[in-house]
């Protein structure tokens, strides 16, 4: 069935250094939406210097990410959209503002127009995506109208022009060069017309309209090519040009041939460069400079944190309207769905309205074009009054296409509607997942796999909210609990977990069965300076979340300070990318399906760390009962994978299910031959034990028991034998 899908690639999770290499200029726009619109009904596209959003109305988003796959692999960094509830909040959420590096900020409205003009132009957009774009700019407008959230100074030209200030300049004494003539140039000029400056330049490729601004501005128009005697007049130096400039922007600053970048180098005085280009207008390289100080858009997202608190209040009432006109379009989407019947119905009713009023006319002695008319009026009226709950009825229905009676076919036959078909799903099956990338990335992957067993249901998407998410992960079932309560209470019908998340009790009314193969159950290095493990120098800080780690890697490097953290996979590293941590540990599995190995350092084999129990094994959670999502997950088990989960957990409830201690297990299945591998320690580390056991298949859990009590007693002894010696 067709949704509303989308993929975006943002300032959220994506460097300025991605972000330049994807941005699109409207010529390639206008090729890119050509392109999807082969594969896609609607498609339409946001390309602004913060984000490249794909949306269109289709079957899956998988097309779209192959677009986004021919620039490179950036997958890491893309967020996926892949059902209509989740691509509308998205939008709607980024017209409103609160998805901009400037929250609230008003220039997004303008560019969501822009995509929305450029797609009508070249006939991408229909009557779906129409209607979404509109209400979208109506929702951007409604929450600029009923909160504050525009009114606090935090636009990126704003911010820019703090900037100026802060760094010493007096703007009555300071001469100005203004790159560029777009959007965020005349964002710069605006607040130019607001402040006494000394002189200003404006630079463009355009010439024309250079110097159309220069003389709206009171400045003067150099020419692209010339800009010497500017560049070296001017104090603050703006770069707003969505193209290349090939100013001060070759590769390196040393190997540069430019002259007017050596120029800008030698002139004498400090220099401020702010850079709203994408891509880029300034090299990097000039940060090295003493005399010359250089912002661009990821520098300016760091500085605004502090001017966008006051904004920050009027989010929540900000998100009640978003949600407000999700639920309406929501609706309006449903409705669409059925309108079909609904038209068909009506033209039936006009049918027999007409043919009773020919029968009628007759039989009035004398009637007149006025008596004519009333007759019109009054049918009209009364087959709408008698039509309309019969209409809404339907509409009702429409909110829930998946009845197991098929109810559109039904209303079909009741109104005696022929010639009319749509698709309705056999099934639905309502998925729910936290709102992670890491677990919608893989939730995605398992809904794939359902697809190709039954592609006749429909599987929607539900985001829920866990205590693990909130920063709460010292609870029992801190990722899961949250989800299973909604599965108890009928809003979702099955869930995706990481098998290793999920506790040790069993919740009474639901089962899990581990699903697919097991995926690598590696742990792996991610360091800031590149050096492996072996490599860090006495006193790195190791970052990870779990005892299991840094108990295991401290038998090898016990002169490294292991450090607690926690947190996604982006915010993890971003942590040490801040200097909180030399070099942090994550699961191999979760960067493999975020495509994200080329960042890792060293991957540690089994014989330097064995996996936590469960680890690359993915878990479906649903209700305990025969039916049809039962028999369709039955369909993923991988067996070999379930004798491994068995066997680990069995280990793990033997020591103690989740208990807050070092423990790992890791199980393999050969032929009718399980071989166990375990290791346990005391909370500190200092006495540790690693064994394996194997055996038959069919005691699985029994060798699970079994190491388990041989490693806690190898831990004990040992425990014993050091008190006896401090004695």
């Amino acid at each position: 069935m067709e949704k509303v899908i989308g993929v975006e690639l943002s300032h959220r999770f994506a460097p300025i250094a991605v972000r330049e290499r994807l941005a699109l200029n409207k010529e390639q726009t206008i090729l890119a939406i050509n392109e999807l619109k082969k594969t896609y009904e609607e498609v339409f596209i946001i390309s602004t210097c913060n984000r490249l959003s794909i949306y269109a109305y289709g079957l899956s988003h998988h097309k779209i990410l192959e677009y986004f796959d021919q620039f490179g692999n950036y997958r890491q960094y893309l967020s996926i959209l892949p059902d209509s509830e989740i691509a509308i909040r998205n939008l709607f959420s980024t017209a409103a503002g609160l998805e901009s590096q400037a929250i609230g900020e008003h220039q997004i409205t303008g560019q969501i127009r822009d995509a929305l003009a450029i797609g009508r132009q070249e006939k991408t957009i229909g009557p779906v995506l129409d209607e979404l774009i509109r209400h979208a700019i109506h929702t951007g407008k409604r929450v600029r109208l009923e909160t504050s959230i525009g009114e606090f100074s935090a636009s990126l030209a704003t911010v820019g022009f703090e900037l100026i200030s802060q760094q010493g300049f007096n703007f009555s004494e300071t001469t100005f060069l203004v790159i560029g003539t777009g959007n965020m140039a005349n964002l710069v000029t605006t607040v130019l017309d607001r402040t006494k400056i000394k002189k200003l330049y404006v630079a463009s490729h355009d010439k024309i309209r250079a110097q159309e601004m220069a003389t709206e501005w009171n400045g003067e128009a150099v020419d692209m090519e010339n800009m010497h005697t500017a560049l070296s007049e001017a104090g603050v130096i703006i770069g707003g040009t969505q193209g290349e400039i090939n100013l001060l922007h070759e590769e390196t600053m040393a190997e540069s041939k430019c002259p007017r970048a050596k120029f800008a180098l030698q002139t004498g005085g400090s220099k401020l460069f702010i850079d709203f280009g994408v891509p880029r207008n300034f090299n990097p390289a000039l940060k090295e400079d003493p005399n010359i100080t250089l912002f661009d858009l990821d520098d300016i997202k760091k500085i605004t944190y502090d001017g966008l608190l006051k904004r920050y209040d009027e989010i929540p009432h900000a998100r009640i309207i978003v949600n407000e006109e999700l639920n309406w379009f929501m609706t309006w989407l449903r409705n669409r769905k059925v309108a079909p019947v609904i038209e068909a119905y009506w033209n039936n009713l006009e049918e027999i309205k007409e043919k009773e009023i020919k029968w009628l006319l007759p039989k009035l002695n004398h009637s007149d074009e006025h008596t004519k008319e009333l007759l019109e009026r009054f049918t009209h009226r009364l087959i709408r009054k008698i039509s309309n709950p019969t209409i809404d009825g339907i509409k009702r229905i429409a909110q829930n296409l998946h009845e197991k009676d098929n109810p559109i076919n039904t209303a079909k036959q009741i109104l005696d509607i022929k010639g009319i078909d749509i698709f309705v799903p056999k099934r639905k099956i309502t998925v729910g997942t936290r709102g992670s990338k890491l677990a919608i990335t893989q939730t995605n992957w398992v809904i794939d796999q359902l697809k190709k067993l039954q592609p006749d249901y429909e599987f929607e998407t539900k985001i829920i909210t866990t205590s693990g998410d909130e920063g709460n992960i010292n609870v029992i079932g801190a990722f899961t609990s949250a989800i299973e309560r909604a599965m108890l209470a009928g809003e979702i019908d099955i869930a995706i977990h990481s098998f290793k998340d999920v506790p040790t009790e069993d919740v009474v009314g639901l089962r899990i069965i581990p699903a697919t193969e097991r995926k690598d159950v590696r742990d792996v290095l991610i360091s800031k300076s590149g050096k492996k493990f072996k490599e860090l120098p006495a006193g790195a800080v190791i970052g990870t979340g779990s005892l299991r780690r840094s108990t295991q890697l401290k038998q090898i490097r016990p002169d490294l300070i292991y450090k607690f953290i926690q947190g996604n996979v982006d915010s993890r590293i971003n942590k040490m990318e801040a200097g909180d941590y030399d070099a942090i540990i994550l699961a191999a599995t979760g960067l493999q399906k975020m495509n994200m190995m080329d960042i890792i350092t060293e991957i540690f084999e089994t014989d330097i760390m064995l996996p936590a129990v469960g680890q690359g094994i993915l878990g479906i959670e649903l209700i305990d009962k025969e039916g049809y999502i039962l028999d369709l997950v039955k369909q993923l088990k991988h067996e070999p994978t379930k004798i491994a989960a068995d066997a680990e957990r069995a280990f793990l409830i033997a020591l103690g299910g989740g208990c807050n201690l070092p423990m790992a297990a890791y199980a393999q299945v050969k032929d009718n031959t399980i071989t166990i591998e375990g290791v346990f320690a005391t909370q500190d580390g200092n006495h540790f034990s690693r064994s394996s056991i194997s055996g038959k298949i069919e005691d699985k859990k029994l060798l699970g028991r079994t190491l388990a009590a041989q490693l806690k007693n190898e831990v004990a002894s040992k425990q014993k034998v050091a008190k006896t010696i401090e004695v």
